[in-house]
């Protein structure tokens, strides 16, 4: 029984703790957008408010995705604007709660019980970065993506891969694929 309880109890914690640090990713666009012309882009304006984090270190980031999806760097007459936001909040959900309960036998079926519960935990700080891509030509918003909840530590420079990760996924729906009529 007790070889059964251990590998049932490991796989119960790390589906715990997964759900605790689960990123998610959204992204919207501009419908009736032609993304096709669009190969060069430029920086317009970036926001890190998380302290002891580098914007240029964050930048750099996203320029490597953006290099890798094909998109190149221009001084003048880019394509697209980027403007990236990077802050931390506290998050929404993941209170948990403490109860105590008391009870006493009374007869041979019954019984009275008493319970009281405490909430604990108001939320955590999470990383949240939002790009937002603009058309060079008519300054018209085309696409933004968000990655929230993102762990603070990953922001750390030991974690560089995690936070490639996350630029990755964040990144991949741009341009977003053109749908079937």
């Amino acid at each position: 029984m007790r070889a059964l309880v251990s590998p049932v109890l490991m796989s119960v914690l790390l589906l715990l703790l997964s759900a605790c640090t689960n990123t998610k990713y959204t992204d919207d666009y501009k419908s009736g957008t032609d993304f096709s012309g669009l190969k060069t882009y430029s920086w317009r304006a970036v926001t890190v408010d998380i302290g002891g984090i580098d914007k240029q270190f964050l930048q750099n980031l996203a320029d490597a995705q953006l290099r890798a999806q094909g998109f190149v760097p221009a001084e003048n007459n880019a394509d697209f604007l980027v403007d990236m936001q990077v802050f931390s909040r506290i998050s929404a959900g993941g209170n948990t709660s403490i109860g105590i309960g008391i009870g006493m036998p009374v007869g041979s079926h019954g019984g009275i019980g008493m319970s009281t519960g405490q909430t604990v935990g108001k939320g955590k700080q999470e990383g949240v970065i939002v790009i937002d891509i603009t058309q060079a030509n008519n300054n018209t918003l085309i696409w933004r993506g968000n990655a929230e909840g993102i762990p603070l530590i990953n922001f750390s420079l030991k974690a560089e891969q995690k936070l490639r990760e996350s630029f990755n996924q964040l990144l991949t729906p741009f341009p977003p694929q053109a749908t079937a009529k």
